[in-house]
């Protein structure tokens, strides 16, 4: 099934505490896939990403992605999100904290770095769930 929203039968692998791939495009264009933790917040998606890592530097050039989750239960059963991205400042670290909430885990033992942190909101434009 495709479309442009995140249907309520797959919405389940966005608010589970499970690891998603992000695909962007590098700076050679080739695709660069990395695990991440995002939230779902209404019908986009969220996640918080740091100044120095490939990704973000990925999405400033191009501000487009891909989202990609299997079921842990069902490896038949997946969601591809394909979305355009927004970055905005997040000095707080108000949407860090909210990731982290999620994923059964806080500021105080979160082991990666809290510098110069962003929120990246992706707004699906293609949206396929299988299974």
């Amino acid at each position: 099934m495709a479309g442009t929203t995140i249907p309520t039968t797959h919405r389940d692998l966005l608010e589970a505490p499970i690891p998603v791939a992000l695909a962007t495009i590098g700076p050679t264009g080739h695709p660069q896939v990395t695990a991440i933790w995002v939230i779902l917040d209404g019908d986009t998606v969220v996640t918080s990403l740091t100044e120095a890592r490939q990704k973000l530097k990925n999405l400033r050039a191009c501000p487009q992605a891909t989202l990609f989750v299997i079921d842990p239960r069902n490896p038949y059963r997946t969601l591809e999100v394909r979305a355009d991205v927004t970055i905005e400042p997040d000095p707080e670290l108000s949407t860090l904290v909210r990731v982290l909430d999620a994923y059964n885990t806080d500021l105080a033992s979160f082991a990666g770095p809290t510098e110069d942190r962003v929120a990246v909101t992706l707004r699906p434009t293609r949206v396929v769930a299988q299974g």
